[in-house]
């Protein structure tokens, strides 16, 4: 999982594998059709994931979305409609399945922003097999 930085808007793992990060970078050119911020796969481990989004509408009254979408399916959806010159939004928080592709995209419905995103997580191990079938088996709500 560690490796060479790979550019803005890749999974980018800690020496340790213990966390993973990927920034966007500024993208100016936000308008009425959606722009990809982030874009990347997971691999075998799951990751508690924080996404964080920043607009700069500069009291234009804006309206932008932000979407996330694993594996090509709507996760998440927030609407902004601006009012002030800079803004965080609620980050929000999602655990990451193994193996899923995620994609991060913003539209603005009025205007031309500038966005990004940034994503941090904790990374997981999956869970194996035999694990789940150990705690099925020992579990007193199993069928017997």
């Amino acid at each position: 999982m560690t490796g060479t930085f790979e550019g803005v808007g890749t999974l980018q793992f800690s020496p340790d594998n213990k966390r993973a990060y990927a920034y966007s970078g500024g993208v100016s050119t936000v308008a009425a059709t959606d722009v990809t911020l982030l874009q990347f796969t997971t691999g075998s481990e799951y990751h508690i994931a924080k996404i964080q989004f920043w607009y700069d509408a500069n009291g234009s009254g804006s309206n932008i979305e932000f979407k996330t979408s694993f594996n090509d399916v709507k996760i998440t959806t927030i609407i902004v409609t601006d009012s002030n010159d800079a803004e965080w939004c609620t980050p929000v928080e999602l655990i990451i399945p193994p193996f899923t592709t995620v994609h991060i995209e913003a539209k603005n419905f009025t205007g031309t922003e500038s966005v990004l995103a940034s994503l941090t997580t904790k990374v997981k191990g999956a869970i194996e097999q035999q694990n789940l079938e150990a705690i099925t088996d020992n579990n007193k709500w199993a069928s017997k």
